[in-house]
């Protein structure tokens, strides 16, 4: 299994996940841009200001020492990742349960989480650790070797297309990150309330090379449905290891 492959698992497997989030939301309308096709998925409107965690604090499971996105983690951050992962899993706590999430605690609110190296070295040992395995030297080192931190959010929207070509960005300050690819919903799901609203979920995500952000920088997160509704998050990555 490649690195990539690894993380669309991750994203897969976190969709629907919910998680007791100590955020609230609020809503505004904006603008629209296109994105890049190479999935069939979908998602809708919103602004949502929140202060992302690492969700294993909450747990039981000691939080990693790092103040900020680690793009070259030390030989023992890698080895405290990949610990937390495996005690994790020993305390059969679910992988999803130790992305970085952010966004609304509501069921049917944009949402979202971040993947990066030291956060994908933990998920990554959890899953190892719940077959009664660990990762071995190659799997660390592809995912160390990764280029591009992942996010993924998740919005919802009143049609089946409505997040057809959505776009998403990084915004920090005045600079505008852009990924380096997106892959998106073409085709959304029915919630559970449907034919109620909000009607229809879908995933945007996008790849954000770690040379063209500052790892350390409040920074807003902001998602372009084609059909309209500006969704946001602003997220400080200075609390993200």
């Amino acid at each position: 299994m490649t690195i990539y492959q690894f993380y669309i698992g991750v994203v897969n497997e976190a969709t629907g996940a919910f998680l007791n989030l100590c955020h609230k939301s609020r809503i505004r309308f904006g603008l629209v841009r296109k994105g890049v096709p190479l999935r069939k998925l979908r998602f809708h409107s919103v602004h949502v200001v929140v202060c992302l965690f690492c969700v294993v604090g909450t747990l039981g499971i000691p939080a990693m020492e790092s103040r900020a996105i680690e793009v070259s983690p030390t030989d023992a951050q890698v080895e405290q990742a990949v610990e937390q992962g495996l005690r994790a899993a020993k305390d059969r706590v679910l992988p999803n349960r130790l992305y970085a999430w952010f966004g609304s605690d509501e069921e049917l609110r944009p949402k979202g989480f971040l993947m990066t190296k030291m956060n994908g070295l933990t998920v990554m040992a959890s899953h190892f650790g719940l077959r009664g395995e660990t990762p071995s030297e190659t799997e660390i080192r592809r995912i160390l070797a990764e280029k591009t931190m992942l996010v993924s959010v998740t919005i919802f929207g009143k049609t089946r297309t409505f997040a057809d070509n959505s776009y998403i960005v990084l915004k920090q300050g005045e600079k505008l990150v852009k990924p380096l690819n997106v892959r998106f919903d073409g085709v959304a799901q029915r919630t559970k309330v449907w034919p109620r609203a909000p009607r229809y979920k879908a995933k945007v995500i996008g790849s954000f090379q770690y040379d063209a952000f500052d790892p350390n920088a409040k920074t807003t997160i902001m998602v372009f449905p084609s059909k309209g509704d500006e969704v946001s998050f602003d997220v400080e990555f200075s609390g993200i290891p």
